[in-house]
């Protein structure tokens, strides 16, 4: 009978304390909500000169939908992410544009309005996930992004 009763304990008070709680992926993409502007980008191991830095900007929900516009063209994407991974993991499937239908899976972090992803290009699989922000001799690719405020034009 003690058993059953620890067994109900164990498995009911951990749901109940969680269900009052936000999930950690609203939570995560909560913080990740804004506007965000590249800064800073690398491929291939080289760091991109500044002035060759493309008017890259990224404005993501707190429901994971997220529009890019940059000189490239413009697409909307949903985003999905883990906080629980170490790296943070980040999908980005593009819903419209060129790309549409494309998955990129990558890996971020996130400190005070510094947002650093590495991203597969579009299409590669699940398996090709950076599992560093280096991008010598992968296809990947590192954009720092400095998130911007509301009253600003991105």
């Amino acid at each position: 009978m003690k058993l059953s009763l620890y067994l109900v304990v164990a498995l009911f008070v951990p749901v109940s304390l969680l269900a009052d709680n936000p999930s950690l992926v609203d939570k995560e993409l909560g913080a990740l909500k804004g506007t965000w502007k590249a800064i800073a980008m690398e491929a291939g191991g080289q760091a991109l000169p500044k002035a060759s830095i493309p008017d890259f900007t990224f404005i993501v929900t707190v429901s994971g939908k997220a529009t890019s516009k940059s000189p490239f063209g413009n697409y909307q994407a949903t985003i999905s992410v883990d906080s629980q991974k170490n790296p943070k993991t980040i999908d980005n499937l593009h819903e419209t544009g060129s790309q549409q239908g494309s998955k990129q899976f990558g890996i971020y972090r996130l400190k005070d309005d510094l947002w650093t992803v590495c991203m597969t290009p579009p299409g590669a699989a699940d398996k090709d996930r950076p599992k560093d922000f280096n991008t010598k001799g992968t296809a990947n690719a590192v954009i720092v992004f400095k998130r911007h405020e509301e009253n600003q034009a991105p």
